[in-house]
């Protein structure tokens, strides 16, 4: 079965068109019985008719009592007083052979004559049956056609004669050749084009809906689906559009609660220090005042996470010159932060550009040494790649540390007091551009943490 499963295409192409040309090769070998019936009947139709001409004149004449007869090469007469016995042959062809000599006896003759089929067959050279492949011309074939009439006098007057098949007088090849080119290979590819044509016709709603669910994840407020094409993909247009709008009611409700309580909860940490100041002991006042400061500054995070997936102004940025002012107000004499390679012009938001360089480059100087930035051209855009000698991240949370509020469990934040925001900012950010965020450790030690910005401006 596996090997199977690799000869199935995996294109709906490829599917349907094995589908179609199996289905129609297994119909043509099935009616290949009708066509051979029908094709048997044609190959004897004329030593029937001449055989039908050549004893026409032995029955008017016949007479059983008189001496021998003189007949043609290839034919025999026998005189019996009961009718022979004929073969068992229930086949149709020998059914229209029978008619077919009734009708050219009667024609010959003048009147009707009552006439039994005895025998009827395709014999080669030395009288064996080659019935299929006389059809085809393989061998020179006659035609052996036994039949029986009824005299005056009570007796039964058997004809025995052969003549050549009637069939095309070209070569077996040829036959052959033209027969398959004509019944199965255009046949083949007529369904080939049946398939391209209907393929291309349903493929291509398909393929809008394909590329519009792929875009759904990068821009969930792109255009909806045009509702055209068969009923189905009518119907599945329909409900992808459906659940965009669910998907972007959901996403503005959760929006629209963390903002607002985000919000509303800085009007009682306002209050609550004016209330601080109030207090006699110092220590606890300090300490209620880090804990309203550590709430506040969550709210913070929490507010540009909810705003970083937003492109706000859109415009043409020299990268290099953003990537170089940005790494010069963060540099210090301890830990510089040199810059490499060109990224060129890109049209992106400049402000959340700088808010997803700048929460990468404060983690690499909190958590590690020798920060370096790379800028590198690539098909696919442009890479700011930001590397630094630290401890890295541990694989197991390679997949999740962009997660919302997923931390890196003392590999690179023992004492950050972070909330495990900055780099899911950074990850949304780069996705509202239509890039992403690429994080891997480093052969040594330390972490490389690439943002990919595409050169089309965003999603």
């Amino acid at each position: 079965m596996r090997w199977l499963r690799r000869l199935w295409p995996r294109t709906l192409f490829g599917q349907l068109l094995l589908i179609m040309v199996s289905g129609t090769l297994v119909i043509q070998l099935m009616s290949s019985s009708i066509w051979f019936d029908v094709r048997f009947a044609q190959v004897l139709e004329a030593p029937v008719r001449l055989i039908a001409a050549r004893s026409a004149p032995l029955i008017a004449q016949a007479n059983c009592h008189a001496g021998r007869v003189k007949v043609p090469a290839h034919y025999h007469l026998r005189c019996a007083e009961q009718l022979p016995a004929s073969e068992d042959d229930q086949r149709r062809g020998r059914r229209r052979v029978e008619l077919l000599l009734h009708q050219a006896l009667k024609y010959e003759l003048g009147h009707a004559q009552d006439v039994r089929l005895l025998k009827v067959q395709l014999t080669d050279e030395l009288g064996r049956p080659i019935v299929w492949r006389s059809l085809f011309g393989l061998r020179t074939a006659q035609a052996h056609i036994e039949f029986a009439v009824p005299l005056a006098d009570g007796h039964w007057l058997t004809i025995d004669g052969q003549e050549l098949q009637g069939w095309s007088g070209e070569s077996a090849w040829v036959l052959i050749s033209d027969y398959l080119l004509r019944v199965y290979a255009l046949r083949i590819v007529a369904v080939l084009l049946v398939c391209l044509v209907a393929v291309r016709l349903c493929l291509r709603p398909l393929r809008r809906l394909a590329d519009a669910a792929r875009g759904l994840g990068s821009n969930l407020e792109q255009a909806p689906l045009a509702l055209d094409g068969p009923e189905e993909v009518r119907q599945a247009a329909q409900a992808f559009n459906a659940m965009q709008q669910r998907l972007i009611a959901m996403l503005n409700d959760k929006a629209y609660f963390l903002a607002a309580v985000s919000h509303d909860l800085r009007t009682p940490l306002t209050r609550m220090r004016l209330r601080l100041e109030r207090l006699p002991d110092d220590e606890q006042r300090e300490r209620l005042r880090q804990n309203i400061t550590q709430m506040d500054g969550m709210i913070g995070q929490v507010l540009d996470y909810l705003r970083a997936g937003e492109q706000q102004n859109l415009q043409q940025v020299d990268l290099d010159r953003l990537v170089a002012r940005l790494c010069a107000d963060l540099a210090t004499p301890a830990e510089p932060l040199p810059v490499q390679g060109k990224g060129g012009t890109l049209w992106v938001d400049a402000l959340l550009l700088q808010r997803c360089l700048q929460n990468l480059l404060t983690n690499a100087l909190r958590y590690a040494r020798q920060v370096s930035v790379t800028l590198e051209t690539a098909l696919t855009g442009v890479y700011i790649h930001i590397d630094d000698r630290g401890p890295g991240i541990a694989p197991a949370l390679l997949a999740t540390i962009t997660d919302p509020f997923v931390r890196g469990e003392g590999s690179r934040n023992q004492a950050s007091g972070g909330y495990g925001l900055g780099l899911s900012i950074a990850q949304r950010i780069a996705s509202s551009h239509g890039g992403a965020l690429l994080l891997h450790n480093r052969e040594g030690g330390g972490l490389r943490v690439s943002v990919l910005l595409p050169r089309h401006g965003g999603a």
